[in-house]
């Protein structure tokens, strides 16, 4: 059946409602960068957040709560100056999942002398994140950014070899994997609505691939959108270029709103009475019609 993108749009909007409220922030790693105000610590911790954006929610904050708590007041400013305050930080580095204590202390070392490299402006990484005319070109892009990542990670490992856990980190360049959470980064930083902040301007919207996280997967198939069984980068910007004919300005805009259908409403792309009869979009998924036999 051909998807009515009338009823689905005005779904969307419901949900978009529901969920535009602050206190939703907290399902989410975003809560992090918005306790800041100065742009240059929102993009540092945003960047951060995202590259341990994988897991349960429960595990990226129980992780990441910590670290910035000791980064204090300014991380930018803490890993900037990288003095006895930041040995200290180094020193307090916890296990997350594939990266070790060793490999978040190598990745921590490197982020602080990066940003030493850096003029104090904002923003501080657009730049790398766009051509030498300033584009921004994809895929191609992303994986740019990567490989600089990679090179920095690798002046401080001297000759030590690139771990399993800092590789994954930042993930591999070569990779046509959909890339989720650098895509989730560009769109806090070039989004300049809510929940976004908007501190990219060379880059647009309706550039950035839509980021596909597990949520978003299972969500996309019920909706009908897509029947892929397999998700990379292809099908990244396949997505966004569906969403485009809703929004053709801005396809990332309910994004932040369906992953909250996964991460609240506990949706398993399956029919579950005491979930998908109160969901907002059980009138536009195939599981819920399945369900009632429409």
């Amino acid at each position: 059946m051909p998807i009515d993108f009338n009823l689905l749009h005005s779904k969307l909007e419901d949900l978009r409602k529901k969920y535009e409220h602050l206190h939703y922030l907290d399902s989410d790693p975003i809560c992090f960068p918005k306790r800041y105000k100065d742009p240059l610590d929102i993009e540092v911790v945003s960047l951060i957040s995202c590259l341990y954006a994988y897991g349960n929610v429960r595990s990226i904050q129980g992780f990441l709560k910590p670290v910035f708590l000791d980064l204090g007041p300014s991380p930018y400013q803490t890993l900037r100056r990288a003095d006895k305050t930041f040995s200290t930080f180094l020193k307090n580095l916890k296990v997350y999942r594939f990266q070790t204590k060793t490999d978040n202390q190598i990745f921590f070392q490197t982020f602080a002398r990066v940003l030493q490299g850096l003029d104090a402006k904002s923003p501080l990484f657009e730049s790398k994140l766009t051509n030498g005319q300033g584009n921004f070109v994809g895929e191609s892009s992303i994986s740019i950014f990567q490989s600089f990542w990679e090179e920095e990670l690798k002046i401080t490992l001297g000759k030590r070899k690139l771990t399993y856990g800092l590789q994954f980190l930042i993930g591999k360049p070569e990779a046509k994997s959909p890339k989720k959470r650098l895509s989730l980064f560009l769109r806090w930083m070039v989004r300049n609505s809510y929940p976004d902040f908007g501190l990219y301007q060379n880059i647009q919207p309706n550039q950035i691939p839509f980021p596909l996280d597990v949520h978003i997967q299972k969500l996309i198939q019920i909706l009908g959108i897509t029947n892929r069984k397999s998700f990379g980068a292809k099908e990244a910007y396949l997505i966004k270029e569906f969403f485009k004919k809703i929004n053709p300005a801005d396809p990332l805009l309910y994004d932040f709103y369906l992953t909250r259908v996964g991460i609240i409403e506990r949706c398993t792309a399956k029919y579950q009475k005491d979930i998908c009869e109160v969901c907002y979009l059980k009138e536009v998924c195939l599981v819920f019609g399945s369900a009632t036999g429409n």
